[in-house]
Order: C-alpha cells, then structure tokens, then sequence
C-alpha cells in the first residue's frame, strides 16, 4: 500500500516555486517590464499563479520573445498541473473530511479567510481594499485557477498575501472537486450488459 506523504508534497512544491521564481527572476521578458514593485515578490508571485495554475496575467507573462523563456513556462506549466492534479490533489482528498463540520464549512471558510484579506488596504492600492462582493468573487475565482485576472493585487504585500492564498485555496478547492468529478462521471457512464 502506498500513501501521500505531506511532507513529500511540500517539499517539491516548495522546490518548484523557487525554481520558477528563479526562472521568473531572471528570464527577460517573464516579467513584465512596467510591473511595479519589488522584482523577487513579483517572481514569487508569477511563480506561484503559474504552478497554481491561476494565472491572473497581469504582470507575467510579459513580452517573451526568447525561445528559453517559453520553453521555460511550458515546462513550469506541464509540472504545475502534474503536480496539483496528481499529489495535491490525493493528498487534499485524504484531510477534506476530517474537518470540523465537514467541506461546506471548509470552503465557506476559505472564502471567508479570502475575503477577510482582499478587503485590506494592502491588496489593492494601500489605501481601499476590494468590496465584500468583490473580495468574495476574486477569492472564489481564485480558489478554481480560473484567475480572470479583473482583480489583481498592486501591491508588493497583496501579491505575497494572493499567492499564499492560491496556494491554500486551491487545496481546499481540489479537496471538494471529488464529489462533484463522482457526480458528473457517473452521469455520463454507461453500463454495458453482459453478453451471454
């Protein structure tokens, strides 16, 4: 029998958001070039909306014109959904169901969190944080690595407090898909009968 190990897990992820915030660092053109704030943070943050797989693109990718720096993003791309489709995946749907009050109250909880974030002065332009609409939509759009990329945090703080976020949320989301993936997959199944 083979289990998940959580420290496993970390382990690599923490391995491929250095790397990709390596690769986004110092490969020109993945930033881009007008993006404000500190260049590290905003590697960190296009690392992690890449292996994620949220992908606001508001300041990555930027004008890629080489060869490296797009073989680069489909490679970091091919991992990330490897790794959160496959481990993270397994690893979310072990935990959802020993959580006090069961996945609803986890996944309210989680877009509570997110709004209680993305309302702050800190995501935005350090002077008004996103309305409680707003805030709960961007956490929700978030957490399903849909990232239409209509809000996106300016600040140096709001894209180390979205990434950290995505990376929560979107365990926690992954965690509550495998009822919804059993529903849909039974609904189109076919049973085929034996033949004599």
């Amino acid at each position: 029998m083979t289990t998940t190990s959580s420290a496993r897990i970390v382990g690599l992820g923490t391995a491929l958001v250095l790397v990709g915030t390596a690769g986004f660092a110092t490969i020109p053109g993945l930033i881009a070039e007008d993006a404000l704030g500190n260049k590290t943070i905003n590697a960190f943050y296009c690392s992690v909306m890449t292996l994620t797989t949220v992908g606001y693109g508001d300041i990555c990718p930027g004008t890629i014109t080489s060869h490296w720096a797009k073989a680069f993003l489909v490679l970091l791309s091919f991992v990330s959904l490897g790794f959160f489709c496959g481990p993270v995946m397994d690893l979310a749907a072990t935990w959802k169901n020993a959580v006090p009050g069961g996945p609803l109250v986890l996944a309210l909880t989680t877009i509570g969190l997110g709004v209680a974030i993305f309302t702050q002065p800190m995501f935005a332009d350090g002077k008004v944080g996103l309305s409680l609409t707003d805030a709960a939509y961007y956490s929700t759009i978030t957490g399903t690595t849909i990232g239409y990329g209509d809000f996106t945090p300016s600040t140096d703080a709001g894209k180390i407090m979205a990434a950290i976020y995505s990376i929560m949320s979107v365990n926690v989301i992954g965690g509550l898909l495998e009822p919804a993936a059993g529903f849909l997959g039974r609904l189109v199944t076919v049973k085929k009968n034996k033949v004599p």
